[in-house]
């Protein structure tokens, strides 16, 4: 590569923009003035190593045409789509105007930059706010239903100590119906308790593997 053909530092050869340069100077010169300055007047401008070592040349010969094809190719790239700004009109009233205007001196930055500051902090506090929302929509709907699960865990519960209840309550009427004008045989509270203990343990077991399941399918909020 010879040194009229080297990298300008200004000039992308990515993106096509040397070839939108090449066609901004045939349109300045005109094609027969390009073949005259072109390294290979049979290939023209069709490298970037050819619209380089035009712009190097007219560096020297025509520098004011250099420079306003700096200055308009730094225009386009600032127009560009793929510089993620686009040109917009709005009419603000006086008012507006003379509040964003101080407000831009104030933080040394520019209305437009100060305007892009606003509304970019205004998308976020109202993403903020879409997740709290979100969140607290999840955190009631889990609420309710761990409320609607613990409920019928106590329903559960309730459930089983009645069980025990109605067998109880079945021996005692069995009791009476079999022998209606007796009373029970009297008995040392050691002796209940023996009898009562096992019954009571059954019971309680019951009670626990409810509550044991319920601990498994109940859920936990997201930390």
């Amino acid at each position: 590569m010879s040194e009229h053909e080297k990298p300008l530092k200004w000039l992308r050869e990515h993106e096509g923009e040397w070839r939108w340069a090449a066609d901004y100077l045939v349109e300045a010169l005109g094609p027969e003035h390009i073949k005259s300055l072109a390294p290979n007047p049979s290939t023209r401008l069709e490298t970037y190593e050819s619209v380089v070592s035009v712009i190097r040349k007219l560096q020297r010969e025509r520098p004011e045409l250099v420079f306003r094809l700096q200055g308009t190719i730094r225009q386009r790239r600032y127009r560009s789509d793929s510089n993620g700004r686009k040109p917009l009109t709005f009419t603000l009233s006086n008012e507006t105007i003379t509040k964003l205007t101080s407000l831009a001196r104030r933080h040394k930055v520019s209305e437009a930059t100060l305007i892009t500051a606003l509304i970019t902090q205004e998308g976020e506090a109202l993403e903020t706010q879409k997740n709290y929302e979100k969140q607290l929509k999840t955190a009631v709907a889990l609420e309710r239903k761990n409320g609607q699960q613990r409920a019928a865990f106590l329903t559960a519960q309730l459930d089983e100590a009645l069980k025990h209840l109605e067998r109880c309550l079945e021996l005692v009427a069995r009791w009476e119906l079999m022998w209606p004008d007796d009373k029970p045989p009297t008995a040392s509270d050691d002796d209940i308790k023996k009898r009562v203990e096992p019954r009571m343990k059954e019971l309680k077991d019951a009670l626990a593997y409810i509550a044991f399941r319920d601990t498994l399918t109940t859920e936990r909020p997201m930390p």
